[in-house]
């Protein structure tokens, strides 16, 4: 089946390069000198022109130079009528080629333009995200210490994630039962729970985001505006204080409540309507950034780092696991 041709594009004469009008000139000089030879070689003054007078008379006409040595007839009205199509149509032609020069050369300087516009802003927004890097590498080193905490596997040594290989599935899992009343940090035991030190850095990144927007968001991409917006109001950012609510409740009513919280409830095999799904949902927005981060600076691709030396530095391995209740991942655990 033959393919469309779409008509716009062959009434827009703006959209054939110039060497099809050369074509056309050349054709419109050809084709008359044949009609000036074959039809009308006896209506010229003088004796009947030759295949190469009538070139030479196609030529001089079409260009409109008219050097007046041959001439046709007055009385030979069909080869005047025709002598003055070959000039009207010669002139148009002429016209179409200059204007599909003039729109051609018009085109590439708007595409010069337009790339230098588009590598200034390629430039500017790289500039921008190498001030925003800082703080998301600085969150990185809070993901490395939620695996370290969440986990009982230590290597010994320091163990390297990208951010694609490290957001899977059973990083999730892992991730939603941490105990968030464990008291060990990076600031080492005692000091302040798990939970305070989450909020914390989580409130750290929410400021650092919103000072980046404040600061540049009208030399920002929409996208990636969205992106930062939902990154620093996503609900992930706020389990801890749903945690909290928890301990509330347990005090006002007296009684232990195993340590179940939205994160849990959301790796789950528990069927609840409009379950939640902010794990996944905000590290796959995180990688996207990072993403946009590594591509788009200079330097290395952001690394997540994750110290599994047994008793080295704190918090120490394992140590915010919370006891919850047996359903889906969690079923071999003791409630």
């Amino acid at each position: 089946m033959r393919p469309k041709t779409n008509p716009k594009n062959l009434l827009d004469v703006t959209s054939y390069a110039p060497s099809t009008y050369g074509f056309i000139y050349l054709a419109n000089i050809l084709i008359f000198s044949l009609i000036y030879i074959f039809i009308f070689a006896g209506d010229f003054k003088g004796d009947a022109i030759n295949y190469v007078q009538a070139l030479y008379f196609s030529v001089v006409t079409v260009t409109t130079l008219g050097f007046g040595d041959l001439t046709p007839r007055l009385d030979a009205a069909p080869l005047l009528l025709t002598v003055i199509t070959q000039v009207i149509l010669g002139v148009i032609t002429i016209g179409l080629f200059l204007n599909s020069i003039s729109h051609k050369l018009s085109e590439r300087k708007d595409s010069a333009q337009k790339e230098l516009e588009e590598k200034a802003e390629s430039d500017a927004l790289k500039k921008l995200l190498t001030i925003l890097k800082p703080a998301i590498v600085s969150y990185t080193e809070v993901i490395s210490e939620t695996y370290k905490v969440t986990t009982t596997r230590a290597t010994g040594d320091f163990v390297k994630f990208t951010p694609e290989n490290l957001f899977t599935q059973e990083y999730y899992d892992q991730i939603s039962r941490q105990d968030f009343f464990s008291n060990e940090t990076r600031y080492g035991e005692g000091v302040m729970t798990w939970g305070d030190f989450i909020e914390q850095e989580n409130n750290n990144l929410i400021a650092s985001i919103d000072d980046f927007l404040n600061k540049f968001s009208t030399s920002l991409p929409i996208n990636l505006i969205e992106l930062l917006a939902s990154l620093k109001s996503h609900p992930f950012l706020h389990h801890y204080k749903q945690a909290k609510q928890v301990t509330q409740l347990e005090r006002t009513l007296g009684v232990k409540i195993p340590r179940i919280n939205l994160l849990s409830i959301e790796h789950s095999s528990v069927e609840a309507p409009n379950k939640p799904n902010s794990i996944s949902d905000f590290h796959d927005k995180l990688l996207n950034l990072i993403t946009q981060l590594d591509e788009n600076t200079s330097g290395e691709r952001i690394i997540i780092n994750i110290d599994l030396r047994k008793g080295v530095t704190a918090p120490s391995i394992g140590s915010a696991i919370a006891d919850i209740v047996k359903f889906g991942p969690f079923e071999s655990q003791d409630s």
